[in-house]
């Protein structure tokens, strides 16, 4: 699986068509098998690591926001989907 962030409906998976706002990642999964039906799951490769993650996922507009939950979450990073690349928290870089 590629990236990006999937609906999980009833063990499909398919990718979410977002253009604007900021994904961010709530509860880490050890499989996708671990994710229900209804959740969207975030699939992302840390660029400097190369470990994948598999998290579930929430889609919110404002940016500020988006960088309180995945702060407080303890998220190494955001997405930015207009601009698909990572914000990244924390005091974490590249």
């Amino acid at each position: 699986m590629n990236d990006g962030t999937y609906l999980n409906l009833d063990g499909e998976f398919i990718l979410s068509n977002a253009t604007s706002g900021y994904w961010v990642a709530l509860h880490s999964f050890d499989t996708l098998d671990d994710s229900k039906s209804g959740d969207y799951v975030g699939v992302w490769t840390n660029p400097a690591s190369g470990y994948t993650y598999y998290d579930r996922s929430v889609w919110v507009a404002d940016r500020d926001v988006a960088v309180t939950l995945g702060t407080n979450a303890g998220q190494l990073a955001i997405w930015d989907i207009a601009n698909a690349t990572e914000i990244w928290l924390n005091g974490w870089s590249e």
